[in-house]
């Protein structure tokens, strides 16, 4: 999971470790255009105990996707970015989910997802090229999943979970105590009750959407030779950034309403490298690759209207794009 990620940083550290200091340094603004590329993205969920069992689910796609953005000098040594990154097209794909004491998976859907970001990020200069990052940033993870089918092992499974719950003394006195007091329509036994929950993704599972936002910072160091060459010839780039999350908003179909969370846990790391040829002061093409891994916690709240959650989930994107960058000023 962590490998593009992992090649990503380790590239960027050599080339920025390599840079010497230069007096050709001028911090100058630019733009940047990334036309179409594409973005492999890669999803888990993980539940530790559903029915008794620890389920993850497994999603990946190719998505077609697009970056824009620009850097604004202040001055020789500040400057700041705005870029942003959006899914154009998002492809759909089997999402399987798997139980711990499984060879296969219990149960598939079709699904889609969207990665989308924001940052506003500060840049302090070393006058080598190379600068210091800090700054805000913005993700929604939108996804959507359908076509829930059961596989060989959903009708195991769900003798599991039954006798899991049967097993359950407490568990069970409960749904007794709730069956005679007429808690349910129309069950009236705790058999018919049990027939009721039975795990059948066909009938159980409907259309569930998503939309994940969330309000982080992120420190890093980066590396880019046009700050120290703006003359025609090779151009290179590179950055790394880690942070944390400080506020989430999360909306799913299958939750009674929006969980909103301070704080909640989770950590993004990014890393950019980027190689291109600079025709003139005034225009850049470049090759650039970005790798993102984006962890959250489990989420969880009980209030008088009931209780929603969202379970700990990891996404990994890494995606190739040709970018265009100019400078009219120069």
């Amino acid at each position: 999971m962590f490998k593009p990620l992992s090649l990503s940083v380790a590239l960027t550290s050599a080339l920025l470790a390599s840079q010497p200091a230069s007096a050709e340094f001028r911090n100058e603004s630019f733009s940047v255009f990334g036309a179409a590329g594409f973005e492999w993205v890669s999803y888990e969920e993980k539940i530790p105990n559903f029915g008794g069992y620890k389920v993850k689910s497994d999603f990946d796609a190719v998505n077609f996707v697009q970056r824009t953005g620009g850097y604004t000098a202040i001055n020789e040594d500040w400057g700041f970015y705005i870029t942003t990154a959006s899914t154009l097209i998002a492809m759909e794909r089997m999402e399987e989910w798997n139980a711990s004491g499984f060879a296969g998976p219990v149960q598939q859907d079709m699904a889609t997802m969207n990665f989308n970001t924001i940052d506003l990020t500060m840049a302090y200069h070393l006058h080598n090229g190379t600068y210091l990052t800090a700054g805000g940033h913005y993700q929604k993870i939108a996804f959507s999943r359908y076509d829930w089918r059961s596989t060989s092992y959903s009708n195991q499974f769900a003798d599991g979970i039954e006798s899991n719950i049967r097993n359950d003394a407490a568990l069970m006195n409960q749904i007794a105590t709730d069956v005679a007091a007429g808690k349910y329509t129309d069950i009236s036994t705790v058999d018919e009750y049990m027939e009721a929950i039975r795990f059948s993704p066909e009938e159980n599972q409907d259309v569930i959407l998503e939309d994940a936002a969330t309000f982080g910072a992120m420190v890093g160091v980066g590396y880019d030779s046009y700050f120290v060459d703006r003359n025609p010839g090779i151009r290179w780039l590179g950055s790394f950034e880690v942070g944390t999350v400080m506020y989430e908003h999360v909306l799913n179909t299958s939750n009674t309403r929006a969980m909103n969370k301070a704080f909640a846990g989770g950590l993004d790391a990014r890393a950019r490298l980027g190689v291109g040829y600079q025709f003139s002061k005034k225009f850049a093409l470049m090759l650039v690759s970005d790798a993102h891994y984006s962890h959250r916690d489990a989420i969880k709240e009980t209030t008088s209207e009931g209780t929603v959650s969202r379970p700990e989930n990891t996404l990994t994107a890494l995606s190739g794009y040709l970018s265009l960058s100019w400078n009219f000023k120069s």
